[in-house]
């Protein structure tokens, strides 16, 4: 069963790499990117082997706690990632979930995610391959450390299927993510700013940190060699007890659940919504063609999560910016101040996708004979509505807590000519460049089998589209450090060339949707199979 399984899960993925180039493109650099992460994992485990024991021992039990954090958090947060081989699939199949477990478990293990991780916790054996009695203790951490990142991710996804499945949860753990992206953020530049003031201190505050990892479930196998090391072997054995207990009681667990599951699969049809008859959005905008657009996207942006995901994706650089600069007695204020032209920078990226995001249902726009110009504007008033109040704030909340006001001019020049700009970018990449994404309500992070890469690429032509569009604002404000007064000239350019940009934008853009409406319907169409 489990060669099996692990046959299927690579037929499956061998067919979706023959139907899609994309998909194809989009594996060899997910594995690039994987290997030269594990590379530079590696070379530093094999640094850690000219450095103490003590603090051998303090480093990996934290990078390793960390990586089981890091599995649990992941299969929750970003959950249906990597579904290829899911056990509902097998309700109906007259096979009980003992024999599952194993390949499945195994079939975890298939993907880049799963080899990094072999490849990574591998590492810990070269790291501590000082002495027999180390050696031997690596080698059984090791297998039982990824066997309680699996089991982890596992055992978490099937406890918490039914709530998964619910879009109030995905809501919320887009949120989660821009507040963990924040906290990373923040931890890092804090973590920086105190080796640079007190690194005896830093030290004190590691080995403290690996006590506590260490005794936590996530950390009881990786602390079995940090034991030894320390000639802690009474330890080193109830760390051995309780990592081989968590596994039994995660492996159990998870057939449990797992049994449940084949005989009563979770539902993922979509949540039903009543529908009225009027709300403030029909009288927001127009009784034109485009402010029919304007409303349904704005309906969107506050209904789908892929949309909250954007938002909060956005933000989580600009506020790390505001909060680090502010933070650390040797930040830059000025850089704060700058914090929002980011979002502005950025805001062009929605409007590049928002296409794709309809999927089949721009069928509407094909039938009913919309003009393309229409279908631009209505969507940048959409992104407006959303995005300019937030940039307001986030504009008063850098200027008030910096007190960078002789900025001012510059700042907002840069934001707002960033803005339009990336607008207008965003409205002819969007209409020349469509593919199929996550269907509506499902997780923005699931990968489809040909709209990944196309996506990240999108997304690279847009922002570095908008920064050389742009190009004359932002030299204006560069030399402005040199020459302040050319910094108020940097305000009425940036709109003047920002509403150029944004005019064209939405003629060429129209004029190509309407040439194209039927290839588009075709692209955003395609079947993930």
């Amino acid at each position: 069963m489990v060669a099996l399984l692990v046959r299927l899960k690579l037929t499956l993925l061998r067919n979706s790499l023959r139907r899609s180039v994309w998909r194809t493109v989009g594996l060899i650099l997910g594995m690039v990117y994987g290997l030269a992460v594990v590379a530079a994992v590696v070379v530093g485990l094999i640094a850690l082997r000219f450095t103490t024991t003590a603090l051998t021992a303090d480093v990996t039990v934290v990078a390793f706690t960390t990586l089981s954090v890091g599995w649990l958090l992941m299969s929750l947060l970003v959950f249906g990632v990597d579904e290829t081989v899911d056990p509902s699939k097998f309700a109906l199949l007259p096979v009980r979930s003992k024999d599952l477990l194993p390949g499945l478990l195994a079939g975890g293990l298939v993907g880049v995610p799963g080899v990094a991780t072999v490849l990574i916790s591998a590492g810990l054996i070269i790291t501590w391959a000082r002495t027999p009695a180390l050696l031997a203790a690596a080698v059984v951490a090791f297998p039982l450390g990824v066997i309680t990142c699996l089991l982890l991710a596992r055992a978490s996804t099937s406890a918490f299927a039914a709530v998964l499945a619910s879009r109030r949860f995905r809501d919320l753990a887009f949120v989660g993510i821009a507040l963990l992206g924040v906290s990373l953020g923040l931890g890092g530049n804090l973590i920086g700013a105190f080796a640079s003031s007190d690194a005896g201190l830093l030290r004190q505050s590691l080995a403290n940190l690996a006590l506590v990892a260490g005794w936590s479930p996530f950390g009881w196998a990786w602390m079995i060699p940090a034991d030894v090391a320390r000639g802690q072997w009474l330890y080193a054995g109830i760390h051995l007890l309780l990592a081989a207990a968590l596994v039994v009681v995660l492996w159990r667990a998870w057939g449990y659940l797992l049994a449940a599951r084949l005989t009563s699969p979770v539902e993922t049809a979509g949540e039903s919504r009543k529908v009225r008859a009027s709300s403030w959005v029909e009288r927001l905008y127009p009784a034109t063609p485009a402010g029919g657009v304007a409303g349904r996207c704005l309906r969107y942006w506050r209904r789908d999560p892929r949309y909250l995901a954007g938002i909060a994706g956005f933000m989580i650089a600009p506020v790390i910016i505001i909060v680090t600069q502010l933070a650390n007695p040797d930040g830059l204020p000025e850089l704060a101040a700058f914090a929002p032209a980011l979002v502005g920078w950025l805001v062009g990226i929605s409007i590049a996708q928002d296409l794709s995001y309809d999927g089949s249902a721009v069928w509407l726009h094909v039938s009913s004979g919309l003009r393309g110009a229409d279908d631009r504007a209505g969507r940048i008033w959409a992104t407006m509505t959303v995005y300019l109040p937030v940039t307001v704030l986030l504009f008063l909340a850098a200027f008030i807590t910096s007190g960078e006001w002789g900025l001012l001019a510059p700042v907002t020049g840069l934001t707002a000519g960033l803005m339009l700009t990336g607008l207008g970018v965003g409205s002819l990449v969007g209409a020349l460049w469509q593919w199929p994404a996550p269907p509506p309500g499902a997780n923005p992070f699931q990968t489809s089998n040909t709209g990944g890469l196309p996506a990240v690429l999108s997304f690279t032509v847009t922002s570095f589209g908008t920064l050389i569009v742009c190009a004359p604002t932002i030299g204006l404000v560069i030399w402005s450090f040199f020459t302040p007064w050319v910094g108020y000239l940097a305000l009425p350019v940036g709109l003047v060339s920002g509403f150029v940009v944004l005019r064209i934008g939405i003629t060429q853009g129209g004029r190509i949707l309407d040439r194209r409406w039927p290839e588009l319907l075709k692209a955003v169409s395609e079947k993930a199979g």
